[in-house]
C-alpha cells in the first residue's frame, strides 16, 4: 500500500473511533430519535446521532468506492437521514467500509489518485482521485466535529437543573457556564 493509502486509512480509522467514542453512552432509544430542542421547537434542522453516522459512511462509500473505484455500491442518500441503527450496526458499518477500502487502496496506484475522476458528481470540480479521497475524509472529520457538538447538547439538555451564581435555575437545555462558544471564539475569555 502506498504512504497516501496508510495515511489516508490512519486518518479516517482515528475519525471513524472518534464518532464511535462519542455515541458510546449515549442509550440507543436517544442514539435514534434525540435532538437537541433547538431543532425540536425552532427551524434548525438536525440528524439523530445514528443517522449521522449512517451518512458518514454513506457519504463516504460514495465518495471513495463509487466515484474513485467505480464499485457496485448502492446507495440512497435521502435515507440516511432518517436511518436507525445500533451502536453495534454503525460500526460494523464503519468496519465494512474500511475492510473494503484497505482493498482498493492496495490496488490504487500513483499515477491512480493523480488521474482527473471521471464520476458525473466531480467532473466539473475537475478533481483527481485523490482529491475526491481527502474530500472524504475531511466530510468525515466534518460530520464527527458536528456529533462532539450535538454530544456536549445531548449532556447539556439531560444534565441535572443547575442553576447560576445567585442561585436562580438556568434555562433548560442551557450550558452550566454562561459564557458562550462565540463569545469564546472572539477571545473574551481567560481560558
Amino acid at each position: 500500500m502506498s504512504a497516501f493509502g496508510d495515511a489516508f486509512l490512519f486518518h479516517l480509522r482515528t475519525n471513524l473511533d472518534a464518532f464511535l467514542a462519542i455515541i458510546e453512552d449515549i442509550p440507543n432509544d436517544d442514539l435514534n430519535r434525540w435532538k437537541p430542542a433547538m431543532s425540536v421547537t425552532g427551524d434548525q434542522e438536525t440528524n439523530t446521532f445514528a443517522a449521522l453516522g449512517i451518512h458518514i459512511v454513506g457519504a463516504g462509500e460514495f465518495m471513495t468506492l463509487i466515484a474513485v473505484d467505480h464499485a457496485p455500491v448502492t446507495r440512497d442518500r435521502e435515507a440516511e437521514f432518517h436511518a436507525t441503527a445500533s451502536h453495534a450496526e454503525i460500526r460494523t458499518r464503519f468496519d465494512a467500509w474500511l475492510i473494503k477500502l484497505r482493498r482498493q487502496l492496495d490496488r490504487l496506484t500513483e499515477a491512480d489518485l493523480a488521474a482527473r475522476n471521471t464520476h458525473d458528481r466531480y467532473l466539473d470540480r475537475r478533481w483527481t482521485n485523490a482529491q475526491v479521497m481527502l474530500h472524504a475524509l475531511d466530510h468525515t472529520a466534518l460530520h464527527v466535529g458536528h456529533a462532539e457538538i450535538q454530544k456536549q447538547l445531548w449532556l447539556s439538555e439531560r444534565a441535572p437543573a443547575a442553576s447560576n451564581d445567585q442561585g436562580a435555575p438556568l434555562r433548560p437545555g442551557f450550558p452550566r457556564d454562561p459564557m458562550r462558544i462565540t463569545d469564546k471564539a472572539a477571545g473574551r475569555t481567560t481560558a
